[in-house]
């Protein structure tokens, strides 16, 4: 089964592509919900209005620094692959934000609460389907491998939370230089930085069984 949907090669990339689209989608639901956005969204907001650039550029630019450190380390050119979701989400993190969204606002707390909800369900699915296509997922996979075997953690999600608690960190740095406080860093990113894993293991679960192919999570 798992063979004959590796050859669906329109299946896939329809997977895929909606996959990118669906997970911007739900970086700006939650970004917008002010109760905390994933830790490298915080880090991609909180720089975009300290350098006064487009949510979709600054998404890019921290990504490909991430992916210039995995390269470093790992020094394999078939890494140049993952420059695909980071050019993709770029793109389609601009569009939801100033075409679909624009200057939208969430006021009401019921609402934040809401837009936070879903936008961690939108967000994981997104995930899950680039991950589920079995083309190049995010370069925060390969990062924490690297990390890992650099510092020999064996636990991968010890490894991610660790590099989640400093994107938040980091996020935070960038958010009182830029003259905004905490930013979009807020208790729900804490949250995020344990709930998404678990979550998109879930959303793996039904897709597998949709699909009828095997993922196994990293």
């Amino acid at each position: 089964m798992d063979n004959k949907f590796m050859k669906n090669i329109p299946l896939r990339v329809l997977l895929y592509i909606s996959g990118i689209m669906v997970t911007a989608l739900g970086i700006n639901v939650l970004l917008r919900s002010t109760l905390g956005a994933g830790a490298w969204d915080t880090v991609t907001n909180n720089f975009s209005e300290l350098t006064n650039i487009t949510l979709g550029t600054a998404s890019a630019i921290i990504n490909i620094t991430v992916l210039l450190l995995v390269l470093a380390y790992n020094k394999k050119v078939k890494y140049i692959a993952i420059l695909i979701p980071i050019f993709g989400i770029a793109v389609a993190i601009d569009f939801w934000d100033i075409i679909v969204f624009g200057e939208l606002i969430i006021i009401d707390m019921w609402l934040k609460f809401v837009f936070f909800i879903l936008g961690a369900f939108i967000l994981t699915l997104g995930l899950s389907l680039m991950i589920v296509s079995k083309f190049p997922a995010m370069v925060y996979d390969e990062l924490t491998i690297s990390l890992m075997r650099m510092f020999k953690v064996k636990k991968f999600f010890n490894m991610r939370i660790a590099i989640e608690l400093f994107a938040i960190a980091l996020a935070t740095l960038f958010g009182f230089l830029a003259g905004i406080g905490f930013g979009a860093v807020n208790l729900g990113s804490f949250i995020l930085a344990i709930a998404i894993g678990p979550i998109i293991t879930i959303h793996l679960s039904w897709l597998q069984l949709l699909l009828k192919t095997e993922v196994i999570p990293t």
